[in-house]
């Protein structure tokens, strides 16, 4: 069988070939609509590293009570919840006037992505701070982001002025009755 040249066709079967490549190449336009359509985003175009950091503090220490002057230690959850590390990681803390607070580890270095780390948060008010409720603000400070958490402390005296006053009140009643049982005895 002789081999046919493309100019050497019948112009019937040029038409004919013109209408398959052109079916043809609507349904490669299509599968490639279809197929955009079905893949995520991420295979099909190069997207930025998701960074996010986190601080959560643990169950209960969201309003806790604390003593002027002794140390109360509160615990946080720092969580790297991105798909690429966050390093350089500074702890800080906004804090009222005369408190101490001391982060421990107050830096990371490096926290990997979908990982962890517990932090000890050591709060002492201030020996003169009144009652009331105050505001300690933790915040973290990396080279790729910056997060904060805040809880509510409610300073409450350790003064036992209103305990020697019960402690003194019951003890003269109860004096006062064991001195009327005493002279109603005799009679």
């Amino acid at each position: 069988m002789p081999c046919i040249l493309w100019w050497q066709l019948s112009p019937n079967l040029w038409i004919m070939k013109i209408i398959i490549i052109r079916r043809f190449m609507q349904l490669l336009l299509l599968a490639a609509v279809l197929m955009s359509s079905l893949l995520p985003c991420s295979l099909l175009s190069a997207q930025e590293d998701k960074v996010d950091l986190s601080l959560r503090l643990l169950s209960g220490y969201y309003y806790t009570e604390v003593v002027p002057g002794k140390n109360t230690t509160l615990f946080m959850e720092i969580r790297n919840y991105g798909d690429t590390a966050i390093t350089d990681i500074n702890l800080t803390a906004d804090k009222p006037k005369e408190w101490v607070v001391e982060i421990v580890p107050d830096s990371i270095s490096k926290l990997g992505a979908g990982s962890s780390q517990t932090v000890d948060i050591s709060v002492v008010p201030g020996a003169n701070s009144p009652n009331g409720e105050y505001t300690v603000t933790v915040i973290a400070d990396a080279a790729e982001t910056r997060t904060a958490v805040s809880t509510t402390l409610r300073v409450k005296s350790d003064s036992n002025f209103w305990l020697w006053i019960g402690i003194g009140m019951a003890a003269l009643v109860a004096a006062i009755f064991a001195i009327i049982f005493l002279r109603f005895r005799k009679q």
